[in-house]
């Protein structure tokens, strides 16, 4: 009988740790980065979305490159935590680089240095930690119940990294001037408090096991692996689901700081929605684990995407209330917990599914051909809010006209009631859960775990 490991509390906390650290760079380019482009700088939210779109095409394919370095990459210092280690400083470098774009050079001078500091940044630097790390967890434990409460830990925790940048960049930039200066100041700030968080990370998480089936995959021809990936419907199905939940990423971390200055007249308040949004969160996920026991985590899911279709058509009824908008973000904030409490369990779910299927165990190449769906969904999301902000007359650092404050605001509402509606629709033909015990007993049987 195969030993079960098992991580202990100091351990579920670092691996949380880490999330918190890479959502310093997700949350500046998610929800601060473009408002930065178009409002400091004065770019076009035309260009912006364009550069955005190529850049994620390149770093969808860096995802799938990167799985092929980490199936060959066997480190004194482990498989997948060494990463945590190698990318900590140019991590920190390349998020604060993102901010120095050229002010007063010309627009094509700015375009190329926007294009190449994002992809640095996030194809090369960030795919490279948080592709390993993402990969890390089923390593550090094979009993099912702990992993559950592992990336309960690292979902829970995910948020604060979040919520810190999003609450405290603008009011903290304004306090120091607001000006482009100051962006970088704070920028710097966050990256070296998250090089100790991912030092913390890599110390303490050490690998205890890579299971033979995964070692046996990665000597596989890649079109073989990645043959059996797409044998593999439920993990087609959860790709699809997180490109949808991508596109409201885009649409709440692009649009919610343009609506808090223009609609609610005051930028500010872009913090304290994402606040009242991130806290439920964060509390939900935290309480998740009976439900998951008692209702499965598709089940649960489903209901999370519902409740935010359902809070967001809520705002129709008042778009222009700061308090109507504060209550949708905690309805739309414990929908979302969910999601996020149990989506890389059934990630880690359809690998187990993929290996009973064909016989393949995929495990570097799962995490990144999902991320690679992810990135490629926020690009286009990216790309298509800022061709409509520019049709609608957006012109960022000049005084708005009423067809651009409309179109902010229809983006914002109906984008969100779009991407959660997929969700659900997706959550209705994903039928693992239902079939799983039955599988893994099975593959015991056979001896292939």
């Amino acid at each position: 009988m195969a030993k079960i490991y098992k991580t202990t509390l100091i351990e579920k906390i670092a691996y949380g740790m880490g999330d918190v650290a890479c959502n310093v760079v997700f949350a500046i380019t998610s929800s601060l980065l473009v408002y930065f482009y178009t409002n400091v700088i004065g770019v076009s939210a035309a260009l912006v979305g364009t550069i955005l779109l190529v850049s994620r095409i390149f770093d969808g394919i860096s995802d799938l490159m990167m799985a092929q370095i980490m199936d060959k990459v066997n480190s004194k210092l482990g498989k997948f935590r060494c990463w945590i280690l190698w990318m900590a400083i140019p991590y920190g470098l390349s998020a604060v680089a993102l901010v120095c774009v050229p002010a007063h050079a010309v627009r094509m001078t700015q375009a190329i240095y926007i294009f190449v500091s994002y992809n640095l940044c996030t194809t090369v630097c960030y795919t490279a930690l948080n592709m390993p790390y993402s990969s890390l967890a089923p390593t550090l434990t094979n009993d099912e119940s702990d992993l559950a409460k592992l990336n309960l830990f690292r979902m829970s925790m995910s948020p604060i990294g979040n919520l810190i940048v999003t609450a405290c960049t603008l009011p903290f930039i304004d306090l120091l001037g607001g000006d482009q200066k100051a962006w970088i100041e704070v920028t710097a700030i966050y990256a070296v408090i998250a090089f100790f968080m991912l030092l913390w990370t890599f110390a303490q998480c050490k690998e205890k096991f890579v299971p033979q089936s995964a070692r046996d995959a990665s000597d596989l021809p890649f079109s073989k692996r990645l043959g059996a990936l797409f044998q593999n419907r439920y993990f087609v199905i959860l790709t699809l689901t997180m490109i949808a939940v991508s596109l409201y990423q885009n649409v709440s971390g692009t649009c919610t700081t343009y609506y808090a200055q223009y609609i609610l007249g005051n930028k500010e308040l872009m913090g304290a929605l994402q606040t009242a949004e991130k806290i439920p969160w964060i509390i939900g996920i935290i309480v998740l684990a009976p439900f998951i026991k008692k209702f499965g985590k598709r089940n649960l899911v489903l209901f999370g995407a519902v409740l935010c279709v359902a809070a967001q058509l809520i705002l129709i009824a008042a778009p222009h209330s700061f308090t109507m908008l504060m209550f949708v973000a905690v309805l739309r904030g414990a929908g979302e917990a969910p999601f996020y409490g149990c989506i890389f369990t059934m990630l880690a779910d359809t690998i187990d599914y993929g290996h009973w299927r064909t016989g393949i165990r995929v495990h570097a190449l799962i995490f990144s051909a999902f991320t690679v769906g992810q990135k490629l969904g926020g690009g286009v999301a990216a790309w298509l809010i800022g061709q409509l902000m520019e049709a609608s007359g957006f012109k960022g650092l000049e005084v708005e006209i009423p067809s651009a404050v409309s179109m902010i605001q229809n983006i914002y509402i109906w984008g969100t009631v779009i991407a959660w509606a997929l969700v659900a629709i997706l959550m209705l033909i994903y039928k693992l859960d239902q079939r799983y015990s039955s599988m893994i007993e099975e593959m015991k049987q056979k001896h292939m775990i």
